[in-house]
């Protein structure tokens, strides 16, 4: 949740190192990148007005794939500017600008992600083999997500210290085979359910009616009491983001009350107006 400003470290040939908050700690503190952390506002923008020199990074992540117009400001204030778009799967890269992308988050692919950058890669990645990492997605086909999140995780925490691969051929052939309007539509259908019966309960609010975005989920920010835990019992499964921001942020700061109070409602493809409603009632009990 906290946004980063890097000395990015150059890595052959002016590639620059990418990977994300705790993962990007571990691989800057690896390769020895100067880092610090900015905040970011109420309405997920950053709080940054320092002046970059050459060899610094910003790097600003496009939240719950709500915040493109906040990484088209950006990219004209800051030549060195880093998109990390892992939450933003269908908002297009800009121009000189380097993006990333990741397909896990939104679709049911063992690996798999999408650099953009204007830098030639001339090394060639061996390509990865995702064996030990399909056992969560092919559970939750017959059984639940509840009952192999552990084996998510397990799953997640052994990217962390991977070498660089390039996309398994199994995660290629799901993502060639998917039909990305249907799939743009429905996401954005169930927003809009989601978001004509929360909004007024909701201290923060993303109009989607008058834009491309494609959101990864719709943010509740809501104080009810034991929210998230009363959704998870009815076999909603809402997680909670950015907990390592713990280990830098006070109780005071925006980030702590996100991460606590910032409900990432799930609108992917898989559910309809039925699911949709089944969440609001719930919710609105």
């Amino acid at each position: 949740m906290l946004g980063i400003y890097t000395a990015c470290k150059k890595i052959q040939k002016n590639k620059y190192s990418i990977l994300y908050l705790r993962c990007i700690i571990r691989a800057y503190k690896k390769l020895g990148v100067e880092y610090n952390f900015y905040h970011i506002n109420e309405m997920l923008e950053p709080i940054f007005d320092k002046v970059l020199d050459k060899d610094e990074a910003l790097l600003y992540t496009n939240y719950f794939g709500l915040k493109q117009n906040t990484v088209l400001s950006l990219s004209k204030q800051y030549k060195n500017l880093i998109v990390d778009n892992a939450q933003a799967f269908f908002s297009s890269p800009v121009k000189h600008t380097d993006t990333f992308y990741s397909a896990r988050k939104f679709f049911g692919v063992p690996d798999g992600a999408y650099l953009y950058t204007d830098y030639p890669l001339d090394k060639k990645f061996p390509p990865y083999v995702p064996n030990l990492h399909t056992k969560h997605l092919v559970g939750r086909l017959v059984h639940t997500a509840e009952m192999y999140y552990n084996d998510y995780k397990e799953s997640e925490c052994a990217f962390s210290n991977m070498e660089i691969h390039s996309m398994s051929i199994l995660s290629e052939h799901i993502l060639k085979a998917l039909d990305y309007q249907q799939i743009i539509q429905r996401r954005r259908e169930n927003y809009m359910i989601l978001s004509h019966h929360l909004n007024n309960l909701n201290k923060i609010k993303f109009n989607i009616s008058d834009t491309d975005d494609v959101p990864m989920a719709y943010p509740f920010w809501n104080d009810k009491v034991n929210l998230r835990h009363s959704l998870i019992s009815q076999k909603i499964f809402i997680p909670k983001y950015w907990q390592c921001v713990f280990e830098w942020t006070t109780a005071q700061d925006i980030e702590t009350e996100f991460t606590e109070r910032l409900y990432p409602i799930p609108i992917d493809q898989r559910y309809k107006e039925k699911e949709m409603n089944y969440i609001i009632d719930h919710i609105l009990e």
